[in-house]
């Protein structure tokens, strides 16, 4: 009887914290989406949800996670789970292993913006990635939300843009800078062209820094001149012998974003930088590319533990990130359905999704029998290209 107590009490608590202002309730993370859609502009909630041309890859990402079987191990003692975890490479210790990746215009979500998803990261003691493409500048939210802080930028032809970008980055205490690869160019992401997206037309600015004006093209129309101007300056031609430029300009660990190919993540290593982060970008840029649970494996294979890997893109369950780390991953993150709580809530709402995916993966690894991350063995998970272990049976 007092178990039985217990948990009704537990329950209730829980059916209280998931409860937004509004009475409605939200049991996982796709319910903040279904919030968020009611509530966001449909252009602004396309520009989120958006993939790139058919959205294959977008479909992908999500669908490679589902395709994960995991084997559950039991009497195993999980009285006690502990997730968390030390950062070396960003000399952290963290709760979980657990990056708020970045994601651009977040005041297209909620007025709370890039500040309150980083006080819900704070609040959570997860590092918050902020980004070049954010609404608020970065000193802002260094200044108003505290905690541990990666810094994400492009790089550009005007290199002392660049450089100062990097030296602002450094000045506010940031742990890394991630510098995203995979976008030499933007990816047609059709709902915007359709919708006609521009951050002025939405009423937000970049904020931290002014684009270089893109000449636009004989043939372009202004739809996709006005998405080109988002990406004014940035360089095309930026490559592998471009790296020693960019340690030499920084203090920071270098983190490359946008790693897909196993071949590139041999580069990376052999290049000296800090982590690689396994990412096509939200499924936003190249269309018909792996989702980035089946690019995981090989990334792994390529580099062993010679470096620590990160991984974005499709997760929206505790168990996903418990599927990550059981392929290797140093680190997983959450990004779009942190924006759809957001919206749904601003930062009350992001801390409530990062509270559940806590709970979920708190409950994956009890019910997978890994009372802790050094418990999880690469034997916990089966891909859809293998056998799930050695075995004699």
């Amino acid at each position: 009887l007092a178990e039985s107590t217990a948990f009704l009490v537990d329950l209730g608590a829980a059916r209280a914290k998931m409860e937004l202002p509004s009475g409605r309730v939200v049991c996982n993370l796709n319910d903040f989406e279904t919030i968020a859609k009611d509530l966001l502009d449909p252009v602004d909630y396309d520009y989120y949800a958006a993939g790139g041309e058919d959205e294959i890859t977008l479909g992908r990402n999500r669908e490679s996670w589902k395709a994960i079987v995991i084997w559950p191990r039991f009497l195993v003692r999980c009285s006690e789970i502990d997730t968390g975890t030390r950062l070396d490479f960003l000399g952290l210790d963290v709760p979980m292993p657990i990056i708020v990746p970045p994601m651009a215009m977040q005041k297209l979500a909620h007025s709370d913006g890039e500040i309150g998803l980083a006080r819900a990261a704070h609040a959570a003691g997860l590092p918050y990635c902020f980004t070049q493409q954010a609404t608020t500048k970065l000193e802002t939210v260094c200044e108003q939300a505290p905690g541990p802080k990666l810094f994400q930028m492009y790089v550009f032809e005007d290199r002392a843009l660049s450089e100062n970008l990097m030296k602002r980055a450094e000045a506010c205490g940031v742990k890394a800078l991630v510098v995203t690869v995979d976008s030499p160019v933007l990816g047609r992401r059709e709902r915007d062209l359709r919708n006609k997206f521009t951050p002025a037309s939405r009423g937000v600015t970049i904020a931290s820094y002014t684009a270089q004006a893109t000449k636009p093209t004989d043939n372009a129309t202004d739809a996709s001149s006005a998405v080109k101007a988002r990406t004014g300056g940035r360089d095309a031609g930026f490559s592998w012998s471009d790296l020693a430029w960019l340690k030499s300009a920084t203090n920071l660990p270098i983190i490359l974003k946008g790693i897909i190919h196993p071949e590139d993540a041999s580069l990376a290593v052999s290049h000296g930088v800090a982590a690689i982060w396994v990412s096509n970008h939200g499924g936003r840029q190249l269309d018909g590319g792996p989702g980035t649970a089946t690019a995981l494996p090989y990334i792994i294979r390529a580099v062993g533990r010679r470096i620590p890997v990160i991984v974005d893109g499709g997760l929206s369950r505790g168990a996903d990130v418990l599927k990550a780390l059981a392929l290797g991953a140093t680190a997983a993150c959450i990004g779009r359905p942190l924006l759809w709580a957001l919206a749904s809530d601003g930062e009350r709402g992001a801390k409530v999704a990062i509270d559940m995916v806590k709970e979920e993966l708190r409950t994956a690894m009890a019910l997978s029998g890994v009372p802790s991350l050094a418990d999880i063995s690469r034997n916990l998970v089966q891909t859809p290209f293998e056998q799930p272990f050695s075995s004699n049976l």
